[in-house]
């Protein structure tokens, strides 16, 4: 009864061991895969035009204007695929609008998550001849209204959160690199295949503008083949 209880442990030790050897093993399909990283930076041309807002008082609602860049992933074994965002560092801007005051963006990803880059900024220390508040913010970016210009970019790692932009000269546009109001980390470990849609909103009459361009700056992992 002893020894065939020890041959016993032995049949499954040597098992046991088979087992781990199997599973130290890579199988033949993940020994074909490979996970790799890319980058995608890119600037899109736009020319958009923001609906004007609902004048004082109405409960009309807010008209918006989107634009979409289209985010290709390689395919893996003929099938698309989405890729994971690992990292999203910048998203860039420019924008025409005669008072930022009025806008809001926000930045939906091909997975539906929404972040708001900016909302109604301006300031209003500044004032007209006759004393009164007079819309400060001229638009989000200088020079060409398309990617050549220079846009506002928005990342997580600047310093200076788009709260308090610094627009301080009459009628003088949003310049530089700020922090969004919300960060874009949230799009951390959802799919880089699809549309990225940059959404205005208008919140007010009397002021129009453009979305004139948008770029993209993250990286993102997918599945590819070895080579052999």
């Amino acid at each position: 009864m002893t020894k065939m209880r020890w041959k016993r442990l032995a049949v499954l030790a040597c098992v046991g061991f088979a087992s781990l050897a199997v599973l130290a093993m890579p199988t033949a399909a993940a020994a074909k895969t490979k996970k790799k990283t890319a980058t995608l930076n890119r600037c899109v041309n736009a020319a958009v035009t923001i609906p004007d807002g609902p004048p004082e008082g109405s409960t009309v609602p807010n008209p918006a204007a989107s634009f979409a860049v289209p985010v290709g992933v390689p395919k893996f074994k003929g099938r698309p695929q989405n890729g994971t965002i690992t990292a999203l560092d910048s998203v860039g801007v420019r924008i025409s609008h005669t008072d930022d005051g009025d806008l809001a963006l926000f930045l939906v990803s091909p997975g539906g998550r929404a972040v708001a880059l900016s909302t109604y900024r301006d300031d209003s220390t500044n004032t007209d001849a006759g004393g009164k508040p007079s819309p400060s913010g001229d638009g989000y970016g200088t020079g060409p209204l398309n990617c050549s210009g220079t846009p506002v970019q928005f990342g997580d790692s600047f310093a200076t959160s788009i709260t308090t932009p610094g627009n301080t000269g009459l009628d003088a546009p949003i310049a530089g690199s700020f922090t969004p109001e919300q960060p874009l980390s949230s799009f951390v470990g959802g799919p880089a295949r699809g549309f990225w849609t940059l959404i205005v909103q208008d919140v007010q009459g009397g002021d129009v503008g453009q979305i004139n361009a948008l770029s993209l700056n993250f990286t993102y992992r997918y599945k590819a083949k070895k080579r052999r």
